[in-house]
């Protein structure tokens, strides 16, 4: 059965690649990277346990990051705590990943991660702005 296209079902189909396109938009906008979430929960957990369980904070920090900070100032588990890290920094504000890379805001913190085989990793911490430069920190990696 062929069906003739009027001038009202013309206006009807036409709507439909537009209508179309706007869901397919809209469905993906907002959504995030996959990588979001574990990115903000390895920032979370590194701010929670600086004060409260500095082995298990020691043992988020990229590896780099760790022999910097022992090379600099002793035992991860005796220097991190006696940095300037926030012991609690709160929860994750925003997160924002870039391919391997991730920076995390939190309430009174920033935090960069980057991704390794067995999931992100703090490479530097208690951040703080520093205009139009690089941010200042006080735990990073070389």
């Amino acid at each position: 059965m062929v069906t003739a296209v009027t001038s009202r079902n013309a206006r009807r189909y036409a709507a439909w690649p537009a209508t179309c396109a706007l869901l397919a938009l809209t469905g993906c906008a907002g959504q995030g990277s996959v990588e979001d979430r574990p990115a903000a929960d390895a920032a979370e957990h590194f701010a929670r346990d600086v004060g409260s369980d500095p082995s298990a904070a020691c043992g988020l920090l990229a590896p780099q990051t760790r022999v910097k900070l022992e090379d600099e100032h002793g035992p991860c588990v005796q220097a991190l705590p006696g940095s300037k890290v926030p012991h609690d920094a709160g929860s994750v504000r925003e997160v924002k990943v870039y391919g391997k890379d991730a920076v995390a805001h939190l309430e009174r913190d920033t935090v960069f991660l980057a991704r390794f085989d067995d999931g992100w990793r703090v490479t530097a911490a208690g951040c703080t702005p520093n205009g139009d430069r690089p941010y200042d920190c006080d735990v990073e990696g070389s």
